[in-house]
Formats: C-alpha cells, structure tokens, sequence
C-alpha cells in the first residue's frame, strides 16, 4: 500500500486499496453478491445482520470521498487499506453456503452436489497458496538465513547487550522480525516516509534530523559530507551500518572512518567507533511474565 496516496490518486485511492487488497481473488464479488440476494428475498432477520451493516459499510468506508475528508484530519494513507478487513467478505459467503446446502427437506444427495459446487467456487475464485509451487522455509523463523548471520556478525564484534544499528530497507525491515534486541536508528514509518518522500512539518524533520541523514547515505546512495555523517552516527548511537555488496556506498563509508568488519551472502556490516558509546538497557520484565 506504500505506493499509492490520497493526495496522488484522489478518488481513485479507495479503488486502488480495493484493488490491492482483492488481489487475484473474486470473494469481494461474492459479499456483494451476498447482500443483493439478502437484500431481495432476505428475511428480517438476515437483513439485520448483514444488509444494513452492509449499507452503513459501502455509504462509507466504501465510499471515495471519505479518504480525501478524514485525510485532512490525519493521514490515512498506510492506515485505511485495514478498512477493508471490516465488511464480512468471507463470512457472509460461509454463512450462504451452509444456509443454501444445509436447508430442510433436501436431500442427501442434493447436499453433497451442493458442498462439492460451492468447494469448487471457492477454489475457484480464490487464489493458492502455493500456486506457482512450494518453496521450502530456509529455516524454521520463516526469513533469509542472511538475517540470522548478519544478527550473529554483529553479536560477534559487540560488546553492547542493545547495539544500535541501520540497514539498507529489506535487511530493516526483516531482522526487527528476528531480533529486537539489535535496536535500528529508526523505525518503520520513519524508513518508509523517506523513501516516499512523505512532506514532514518542521517539527518532525528537526526530530528526524539525525536519522535522515543516515538515511540520505544507507538508502538513497547520496554522499554527504563525511562529518556531518559521523555525526549522526554519534547523535543516534548507531554501531553498525548494514549495505548491500552492491551498494555504490562501499568506498564512502570506509573513507568516513568505519571499518568492515564481515559478510554475508550478500551484505557488508561495517561498525562505527562511537565517540561516547551509551550502553543502552531495557526494562527487564521477566518476573513478570
């Protein structure tokens, strides 16, 4: 959903969350198909239950004007997508199913013919999980095996219990999956917000100062100068600066003063001699849990 925005797409950012959020599969039709039926031969019953929630739901998270008014407020452009997770899209289809096939008077054989089709429905408009083939977990925390070595390469050349550190996006994004006690420079919104080129207040970019230029270098391969660079290594007790061994980064960090100190498959961590370390601790809950 990072690639789309209120303010770029306007009326067509709810059809494009729709879109992405629907996928190859066709449940959505389904729901709404769900809900004409309800709505011409329904009872009561199923009419309080599923249309008039269903009606509520469309006059406004599915409506196209709504992104634009409450983006006003606040941005919604990471956050609206879970709207779609609201309407009953997979439930109602359910509930038709077993109310269709599960009906009094039919026959054992009418029901079987009925599970059979509705199975073959659902298949059919969904889509697989393992369509294009299975591919085996490389371990069993789900993620690259590279993770778990550049975690274990910075282990090895710390003495801090939380060293701080910032990594090219997808080595970011995936090791605070494996292991949060390797503290990152910056977080997933901030990360996310730079590379999208997010407008930032005054207040938020004297915050993000430091991380941004960290930033600018690790994420965007711009050089800026070498001082200002070390300092926001210092100012966000950042140790470590994980890079691609195709980064065209290479050369500018080692002429900034850090030193490789490992690879990986296919990263290079490099580590930073802090000015004035913090050896930073977290609250230590154990007794409690």
């Amino acid at each position: 959903m990072q690639s789309i925005s209120v303010a770029g797409d306007g009326l067509n950012f709810l059809f494009k969350c729709i879109a992405l959020y629907n996928g190859s599969s066709f449940y959505l039709v389904l729901y709404l198909l769900g809900l004409s039926i309800i709505a011409l031969k329904g009872s009561r019953e199923l009419k309080r239950v599923f249309l008039y929630p269903g009606i509520v739901i469309l006059l406004t998270v599915y409506n196209p004007l709504l992104p634009l008014l409450i983006n006003r407020i606040f941005d919604v452009n990471k956050e609206y997508y879970r709207f779609m997770w609201i309407p009953p899209v997979c439930i109602l289809p359910a509930f038709a199913a077993a109310f269709y096939v599960m009906k009094e008077g039919k026959s054992r054989g009418f029901k079987l013919i009925g599970f059979a089709g509705f199975l073959l429905l659902f298949a059919g408009i969904g889509s697989f999980v393992y369509g294009s083939g299975y591919v085996p977990a490389e371990n069993v925390y789900k993620i690259p095996n590279e993770v778990i070595a550049v975690s274990k390469m910075i282990r090895e050349n710390t003495d801090m219990k939380y060293p701080v550190a910032v990594m090219d996006r997808d080595m970011q994004m995936e090791i605070r999956q494996y292991d949060a006690s390797i503290l990152l420079a910056c977080d997933r919104t901030q990360y996310l917000d730079f590379l999208g080129d997010v407008d930032e207040d005054q207040l938020t970019k004297e915050k993000n100062e430091y991380v941004n230029r960290l930033l600018t270098v690790i994420a965007r391969y711009e050089k800026i100068d070498k001082d200002s660079f070390r300092e926001a290594l210092n100012k966000t007790n950042t140790q470590f600066v994980v890079v691609e061994k195709v980064s065209p980064m290479l050369k500018y960090l080692g002429d900034a003063g850090l030193e490789a100190v490992g690879t990986t498959g296919s990263r290079v961590i490099f580590k930073f001699e802090l000015d004035d370390p913090q050896y930073l601790d977290l609250a230590d809950y154990s007794g409690v849990w």
